[in-house]
């Protein structure tokens, strides 16, 4: 059966790292995650590990907040794109459009932001403070592709 939403809980930011390790070993590029959350809940943290799980140094990543966009080459590449300090942005303002829908993981903070993400199909990540160190994860599939992702994820991770 497959599922819509796969929870997890991080007790630090060690483990959110490695939520992101785990769903790298699982992705074979193209796939589009968008990850939203309050300031500092651990989404540069998760594509940290994300991206250590593409074969990236993960010291490379930075919050992209003055840069919105970074592109990184590893076992697949991985544009990093923060959309922080966008109030309300389009999908072809600063050529979105061709990070979004590439060949590679387009990994957006800030998501929610993104005025045409709401129908996009996705991989959404959501983290949420279930403490001071502690998160909750959310995945939720929007498009079958990333609902099979979960299905996976779950099955080998849970």
């Amino acid at each position: 059966m497959d599922l819509e939403i796969f929870t997890v809980d991080s007790k630090s930011s060690r483990e959110t790292k490695a939520w992101g390790r785990r769903l790298a070993s699982m992705l074979e590029g193209g796939e589009l995650l968008g990850l939203e959350g309050d300031l500092g809940a651990g989404k540069t943290c998760f594509i940290k590990g994300l991206a250590h799980g593409l074969n990236l140094p993960e010291e490379q990543i930075l919050s992209p907040t003055f840069t919105m966009i970074q592109e990184h080459r590893g076992r697949l590449p991985l544009y990093h794109i923060d959309l922080y300090r966008l109030e309300r942005v389009e999908l072809d303002d600063l050529g979105l459009r061709e990070y979004l829908f590439s060949d590679a993981i387009a990994a957006v903070e800030w998501f929610e932001r993104l005025r045409e993400g709401g129908g996009m199909e996705r991989l959404a990540i959501r983290i949420e403070y279930a403490g001071t160190s502690a998160r909750k994860i959310e995945f939720r599939g929007v498009g079958q592709r990333y609902i099979g992702l979960i299905a996976r994820l779950a099955a080998r991770f849970a």
